[in-house]
């Protein structure tokens, strides 16, 4: 017997994070679990719950489809990660619930390129001021400021050129994307406009072969107050690219965030600790200036009216503002069992202070598994090992899916260390391990938690 619908509850859920922090393979299990739900392995309530009449829609505003049925197949049939995000993309669909009485669900789920992140701090700020808060890190940083030496002469020197200044400034941001920063502004150097990524390189080839702007002949860079007073065509000039690269690059990205209701934060503690305490100071900032930007939340008055629509309106149109922020600690099936509460922690130390200072919004913590890998080596010993099939070798050259092999975890701390080196903790790589069977999702872990959290 068909159940009587009154309305229908939208819900938009963006998923942001830096670069290979698996924004790709989350979505990719999370809609599969909705595709083929079974309560049993991805609960969704206190008692349990079916999901009915799921369908694919066409993707929300004309965006770019999220290819979902390609990344499952590469999953379950080719044992492939899915690649990386290399343009904004969204899976629309709309499902109904057992443990919704009169509603339907109608789901929209944005994935954004994280190397977009480091624009946040463009918007809202004219050139000058843009250039000011670039500036400022890099001359007191200590981190930043010894790679940056070169330019910050360049930029006071009134005798170099757009094109020198350009080219300096290009071979910083070479230089930081090769020792592992991500913190890179303009991020088309780093992911272009058409989703090609910088390579593994020299600093001259990529200073040569990347761009800081929407062409060659639109780039623009950071000036300080003493050329941009000495020099007023060139900073009038590069204010007009400034201005066009926000409006063509950074604000559709921040828009589609503010259209969002909940978002999905991930942040790779693993390779935080793997790449040293300068990524560290790097996301930090990133995620300042992302959430100075988006100004999550909701004003009581707000709350109000969002509460009186959903009972009145027949179709649950949402305010676009974001109420719901999850922070997400992904690849916990690469961490020993023993020390799996020690990733959750350390999430919360990262950002926990920025979260509780967000008003009107609720925030959580979680630490996640897309797609279980790996299982514990059976040991009585005190090793942190577990078994997967290796991707790298110890070289960090790329093996074809193979045997699984035990591989050793270091120790996941429980406190973040005041200092600590590249290196100092090595994780290994695994392949997927998902069941072959098109209609059986992966083993996750924790997932459902979070979209229970997001969808409310």
């Amino acid at each position: 017997m068909s159940r009587l619908l009154l309305k229908t509850s939208e819900h938009r859920l963006g998923v942001v994070g830096l670069s290979n922090a698996g924004k790709t393979a989350f979505l990719t299990s999370l809609i599969h679990h909705l595709v083929d739900h079974d309560d049993s392995t991805f609960p969704l309530g206190t008692k349990p719950v079916t999901i009915t009449n799921f369908r694919e829609l066409p993707a929300l505003g004309g965006w770019p489809p999220f290819p979902f049925a390609a990344y499952r197949k590469a999953l379950s049939q080719h044992q492939k990660w899915p690649e990386k995000t290399r343009d904004r993309a969204v899976y629309s669909c709309q499902f109904e619930r057992s443990d919704w009485g009169f509603s339907d669900c109608r789901l929209h789920l944005h994935d954004l390129p994280g190397e977009r992140l480091a624009d946040a701090a463009m918007l809202g700020r004219d050139y000058a001021v843009w250039s000011d808060h670039l500036l400022a890190l890099l001359k007191n940083d200590a981190t930043y400021k010894s790679v940056a030496a070169a330019y910050l002469k360049a930029v006071d020197d009134p005798s170099t050129t757009e094109n020198d200044l350009v080219l300096e400034y290009k071979r910083l941001l070479a230089t930081l994307v090769l020792s592992f920063h991500r913190l890179i502004s303009p991020s088309v150097f780093l992911l272009d406009q058409h989703g090609v990524a910088a390579r593994n390189s020299t600093v001259e080839e990529l200073a040569a072969t990347r761009l800081v702007g929407l062409t060659q002949q639109t780039q623009f860079v950071p000036l300080s107050t003493t050329r941009r007073t000495q020099d007023s065509v060139l900073s009038t000039t590069f204010a007009s690219r400034f201005q066009n690269y926000q409006t063509e690059v950074v604000k559709p990205f921040i828009e589609a965030l503010r259209s969002c209701h909940g978002l999905v934060v991930l942040v790779d503690v693993m390779a935080l600790l793997a790449s040293g305490e300068s990524a560290y100071d790097d996301q930090r900032q990133l995620l300042i200036d992302l959430v100075t930007v988006l100004k999550p939340g909701e004003t009581a008055v707000q709350s109000v009216a969002r509460h009186l629509a959903n009972v009145v309106l027949p179709y649950q149109l949402r305010p676009a503002w974001i109420t719901r922020l999850a922070f997400v600690a992904p690849k916990l099936d690469l961490v020993h069992p023993k020390e799996r509460d020690h990733l959750q922690q350390l999430l919360k130390r990262f950002v926990g202070k920025l979260a509780n200072n967000l008003v009107g919004v609720q925030h959580d913590f979680f630490s996640v598994a897309s797609v279980v890998s790996t299982r514990q080596f059976p040991t009585t010993d005190d090793t942190h090992d577990i078994v997967g099939i290796p991707y790298r070798d110890e070289q960090g050259r790329k093996l074809l899916p193979g045997a699984e092999q035990r591989l050793r975890v270091p120790t996941i701390p429980a406190e973040w260390p005041t200092k600590w080196s590249y290196g100092q903790y090595v994780f290994p790589e695994v392949y997927p391990y998902p069941p072959t069977r098109k209609d059986a999702a992966p083993d996750q872990l924790q997932m459902n938690r979070v979209f229970n959290f997001l969808i409310g």
